[in-house]
């Protein structure tokens, strides 16, 4: 009898024990949207979707955060701008945050102007244009992860940008300009096969010309093929995809570092 007791005193505490979980732990839901507030004091989060729709979000103490930048971080590293999914419980209409995930935002455009004392940056793609503030600690990224300055970044480069909106305002948080650097003399130019030679001292390359290719011609990336003359100096920015040379980005070497600064309201998408 003690031990049929023992039995039944232990099945009746698992179950309980059971009954109590199923009414505590809530089917686990999401949202996505963009961080409007975060009070670390009160650990409470608002996010908006659409610009409709703001929620609250309590963050549990067991609640992790990760990010597109550092991978794992905390509370803290929340910030209004960023693109969040919240995973979460609602209990009687208390939403309780377990998981917050930044979501990446990224553009990928040419540089068509560049104000490094505005610090705005104006990309071009599919002929829209699209303007940027860059942010003080903004990451520059280049060929081989290597780290760089805004200086790196140059009128008629290919970038991609990770940006956040606080405010509403599209702002850089990562330049990745990846492409590779080559500086040579034009020995040939084919218009037809859109190919060009270069050679400095012993290294020849050749390059397959991108459609998509940038041609500064008077700090303006808008030249041609045409425009360009035997033996110029010129820098090429490229990406060797299996051992061909593609070159999106064709400068004069002595004007290849100065950024061209937009002169009239840049407009966005």
């Amino acid at each position: 009898m003690a031990v049929c007791t023992s039995v039944l005193t232990a099945t009746t505490v698992l179950r309980a024990s059971a009954d109590q979980m199923a009414t505590t732990a809530k089917p686990e839901k999401t949202y996505t949207g963009t961080v409007t507030s975060v009070d670390t004091k009160e650990h409470v989060v608002s996010v908006e979707k659409w610009m409709l729709f703001n929620k609250k979000f309590n963050l549990g103490e067991e609640c992790t955060y990760t990010f597109v930048d550092k991978g794992t971080g905390t509370m803290s590293d929340l910030r209004p701008g960023q693109r969040v999914r919240v995973g979460y419980q609602d209990a009687h209409g208390v939403r309780v945050a377990d998981s917050v995930a930044q979501q990446p935002m990224r553009y990928t455009g040419m540089v068509k102007a560049i104000d490094p004392i505005q610090h705005t940056l104006l990309l071009h793609v599919h002929g829209m244009d699209k303007t940027f503030q860059i942010a003080n600690d903004c990451e520059i990224v280049l060929h081989d992860n290597k780290t760089g300055v805004l200086g790196d970044v140059q009128t008629g480069n290919h970038v991609t940008v990770t940006y956040e909106t606080p405010a509403e305002t599209p702002t850089a948080r990562q330049i990745a300009q990846t492409s590779a650097t080559f500086s040579g003399s034009l020995t040939a130019i084919d218009l037809e096969a859109k190919t060009i030679k270069a050679r400095e001292l012993l290294d020849t390359k050749k390059f397959n010309v991108g459609d998509n290719c940038a041609i500064v011609v008077n700090g303006k990336p808008d030249g041609k093929l045409s425009d360009l003359k035997p033996n110029e100096k010129l820098v090429f920015s490229y990406d060797e995809i299996n051992g061909i040379n593609v070159v999106n980005r064709i400068a004069p070497a002595d004007v290849s570092r100065q950024p061209v600064v937009a002169t009239e309201p840049a407009g966005n998408d």
